[in-house]
């Protein structure tokens, strides 16, 4: 592959292409962890592919995302930053490369997630039974909904009494109400990251979530912050019943996202269902069908002779027009 530089035509290599894509990604503001993600695939893929990155084709793509070691959501993260690597080196304004292979490379299709809240007992047990700084992280993701990296860039001046300030995927902005027990824990903790790590190094959201996950199962409560955060969505959509409020709270683009948060109840299946008629013995469950037709109303009502045309009493059909002599 081939770049230019005024009248000046040099040769890039893969890595070059790499770094470049990874700097006009950060550009961009996608944030660092779809970089850091975005520079191991690409780094596998050219290592793993029989021409490497630069030199595959469509079907050696194919080929190698039908991994059969690898779960459906991971083909889909590698195809995604795939397709997205080979656009912006085939952009026309500053190619970097002459065709996409990626141009014709199926998507792998991923079924929606289920909805998996944590249960009462689980979060009883998660926001009151715990020590800090793992009671903070489970009340954060269960009473306000946040996800481990928004805990993890979580700072003591971004939180008061009324409402949290969140920076989400993409370092998008957003602003959840403060409960009362989050405010209990926060209040007192000094300027900083709200979570800090013994290294002294800033917390990442892997690291949170890796660790209250092993604090948890050590603790014998069997759950993590990501069951704690769909019972949030799903409490709120049940008892308040307005799922764009849950898609502003929990930071999301879609709707659709949203919905694979919110778990409905066995409980509220049965009642939907208590609304249709038969639900009961009773007669007063049937639907009325109204008062049964009279004889004299059911029988279709006859024209007199009177009433019918002359051809008709004869026994012939009436003329067509335009059928008969002139």
């Amino acid at each position: 592959m081939t770049t230019t530089s005024g009248t000046v035509e040099y040769v890039a290599t893969p890595e070059q292409m790499i770094d470049a894509h990874l700097t006009w990604m950060r550009a961009g503001g996608y944030a660092e962890k779809s970089v850091r993600a975005s520079r191991r695939v690409l780094r596998k893929a050219h290592t793993e592919l029989p021409e490497g990155l630069h030199a595959a084709i469509g079907t050696e793509l194919a080929a190698w995302l039908d991994n059969p070691e690898w779960v459906r959501a991971t083909k889909c993260a590698y195809h995604k930053h795939l397709v997205r690597f080979y656009r912006w080196a085939t952009n026309p304004k500053d190619p970097w490369m002459t065709f996409d292979p990626s141009a014709d490379l199926r998507a792998p299709k991923v079924n929606p997630g289920v909805p998996r809240p944590a249960g009462d007992e689980l979060v009883r047990a998660a926001i009151y039974d715990t020590a800090d700084p793992w009671r903070i992280n489970c009340r954060l993701a269960a009473l306000g909904g946040l996800r481990a990296c928004e805990i993890a860039a979580l700072r003591r001046e971004d939180v008061t009494a009324e409402v949290m300030h969140l920076w989400g995927k993409g370092d998008k902005a957003r602003a959840v109400p403060t409960h009362p027990l989050i405010w209990e824990l926060i209040a007192p903790l000094p300027p900083g990251h709200i979570v800090r790590r013994p290294s002294g190094r800033p917390p990442t959201g892997d690291w949170v979530s890796t660790q209250t996950a092993h604090y948890l199962a050590a603790a014998g409560i069997p759950t993590k912050l990501y069951p704690l955060r769909h019972y949030f969505a799903s409490t709120i959509n049940q008892r308040y019943g307005d799922i764009r409020v849950v898609q502003e709270l929990l930071g999301h683009a879609s709707v659709m996202t949203t919905q694979r948060y919110t778990a409905v109840t066995a409980s509220r299946l049965r009642e939907a269902v208590t609304v249709l008629p038969f639900s009961g013995s009773d007669a007063d469950d049937t639907p009325s069908a109204g008062p049964a037709p009279s004889d004299a109303a059911a029988q279709p009502p006859h024209r007199s002779e009177a009433s019918a045309p002359p051809a008709a009493r004869r026994g012939r059909r009436p003329r067509r027009p335009g059928r008969g002599r002139p």
